[in-house]
């Protein structure tokens, strides 16, 4: 049956919907919007009828049902807005920690179960934690015997690896840096290389006012091979002490000196 808004119900003998459709034929009583037609056929409309496909609004409009495992959308993008840091019990204090549900995403669409997970700077063991969760083996390295006591102890509380884990200290020295100098020799070289400048507030010095300073501090590794030494006034040498030589820059910067490896400031 069809019927034309405000006229009488008639027999709809010639399925006008498939030759000529117009609109302002109802489907149960409700025609589409002002000069629009409906968008699935009368078979398909009782077919989802049956199927339970249809959700009535209070204007008596119906709408197609569909459900999420149906509709794949979008994939995943290389910007992920759905995860945040790691935040409440996960938190564990250390400072470049990344948030467990970060680890699972990254490790389910680069691997399968059994296949091995390699993090060679593993920190508090985010993602040793996450491979194991995900029935991945795991290696992880980390040259600071605080991230080596993490990884034990998160292990031990959110897996039960307790005493399971092999932890090897015995790691081999590099042999791909070079031989050592020894500093007192070097200091002209270095003197010649940066002309006579500080290498963190740029200013230039007499040789004697500069002292062979590590960028890799000795005590976080740094050694004395070549390219980890550079020449620092008294001052920038203060300033930096132990720490990196990014850190010693960034207080330059807010003292107002604008660093610029190429001389100038």
């Amino acid at each position: 049956m069809k019927r034309p808004e405000g006229g009488e119900w008639e027999a709809d003998l010639t399925d006008e919907w498939k030759t000529s459709p117009r609109p302002g034929w109802e489907y149960r009583g409700i025609g589409p919007y002002r000069n629009r037609y409906w968008a699935y056929s009368k078979e398909k409309m009782r077919q989802f009828v049956h199927e339970g496909r249809l959700h009535y609004v209070s204007t008596g409009m119906p709408r197609y049902k569909r459900y999420l495992d149906e509709m794949p959308g979008v994939s995943l993008q290389d910007l992920w807005m759905d995860i945040f840091p790691a935040l409440g019990k996960e938190r564990v204090g250390y400072p470049t920690q990344k948030p467990l549900a970060l680890m699972e995403r990254i490790i389910q669409s680069s691997s399968n179960p059994g296949d091995i997970v390699l993090d060679p700077f593993c920190g508090c063991a985010t993602t040793l934690v996450a491979a194991e969760a995900l029935s991945r083996k795991w290696i992880g390295i980390d040259l600071s015997s605080l991230a080596a006591k993490l990884v034990k102890r998160r292990l031990r509380d959110q897996h039960g690896l307790f005493g399971q884990i092999i932890d090897r200290t015995d790691v081999p020295a590099r042999t791909d840096l070079g031989d050592e100098v020894v500093l007192a020799e070097y200091k002209g070289t270095l003197y010649g290389e940066q002309e006579g400048n500080c290498n963190g507030c740029r200013h230039h010095f007499q040789y004697r006012n500069l002292a062979v300073d590590h960028i890799h501090p000795r005590a976080k590794g740094g050694r004395n091979h070549a390219h980890n030494l550079q020449l620092l006034c008294t001052s920038c040498n203060s300033a930096k002490g132990v720490g990196t030589q990014e850190a010693l820059v960034a207080k330059l910067k807010e003292q107002g000196v604008r660093y610029d490896y190429g001389g100038s400031r």
